[in-house]
């Protein structure tokens, strides 16, 4: 499959399982199999995967996009050969 329909899939299987369109830091970080303090890191590093905050405040929230999401798992995946 291409990396398009994979993201999309992914996507539409995470909305399912949550049904919302935006995770916490908690909810991703099980996704990714990783800490809520990793994904605070590439925040503060401006890396990882784009979030955005709740209602766009300094101290809001912060929510990950489930296509986000989808995508960053698509492109940092690695090929077996």
């Amino acid at each position: 499959m291409d990396k398009i329909n994979d993201i999309k899939i992914i996507a539409s299987i995470l909305f399912e399982y949550y049904k919302k369109v935006a995770l916490n830091p908690e909810e991703t970080a099980s996704i990714i199999g990783r800490s809520e303090d990793y994904l605070k890191k590439d925040r503060e590093e401006a890396i990882g995967i784009p979030y955005t905050r709740l209602n766009g405040k300094e101290r809001g929230k912060p929510l990950y996009n489930i296509t986000a999401i989808a995508k960053a798992l698509v492109q940092n995946e690695k090929r077996v050969f």
